[in-house]
């Protein structure tokens, strides 16, 4: 007879199984030409199976926005509390952000959702799963901010949590969206993606060194 815990073993692990063959298919085809019965076949389960974890492809599709974000949560929390000055260690998130094996899936699905998301008639149910795995997020990065305001290494004459928010936001944005534009809009060498990505960071980090 299978026990409780591990049938909830197994459902977890069928759970994050769809998710991930669930996110391969958006990559590949889009959001919006990715069929439940795709995402079922690429299991190898029925579709009445699927729709008993998920019985909306929106829930679908943020729970792997949830999960794409989460992959990247052990990673920010290890860069906020190294032992670096508060200025390294923001400058490390920066080069982090932008790194190009994330670029290769957890960006451009990001893009895809969030622009997914902000067109859909009404809030995406469960949507709100996904802001909180933001706030989280967001809660890493302020443990940056205390640690600057005890090693002297950010200015402290401006709001440093909105300026902090601001450059991650802008700098993520920024050299997410001309590495995604880089094969068609960059072709001289002088403008290639990582000269830009390193001038704003430069320009970015400038403001905040006391």
């Amino acid at each position: 007879m299978v026990s409780t815990g591990l049938r909830e073993k197994k459902k977890n692990a069928r759970y994050k199984s769809i998710v991930q063959k669930a996110e391969l298919l958006f990559l590949d085809k889009g959001l919006d030409n990715v069929q439940m019965q795709d995402v079922a076949d690429a299991e190898g389960i029925g579709i009445a199976t699927l729709f008993r974890y998920f019985p909306k492809k929106d829930k679908l599709i943020v729970a792997v926005a949830v999960a794409n974000l989460e992959k990247n949560i052990e990673m920010f929390r290890e860069l906020a509390s190294s032992s670096h000055t508060a200025y390294e260690r923001l400058e490390h998130v920066l080069d982090y952000l932008t790194r190009d094996d994330q670029l290769q899936n957890g960006v451009k699905f990001r893009e895809a959702f969030e622009s997914y998301a902000s067109f859909a008639k009404s809030p995406l149910e469960d949507i709100q799963d996904y802001i909180d795995t933001q706030k989280e997020i967001a809660q890493i990065f302020m443990s940056i901010i205390d640690a600057g305001q005890i090693d002297g290494s950010i200015r402290t004459d401006i709001p440093v949590k909105e300026t902090l928010i601001t450059i991650i936001n802008a700098y993520g944005t920024f050299g997410n969206n001309i590495a995604l534009k880089s094969p068609i809009s960059y072709l001289e060498e002088d403008i290639a993606p990582i000269h830009q990505k390193r001038i704003l960071k430069e320009m970015l980090l400038s403001y905040i060194r006391p």
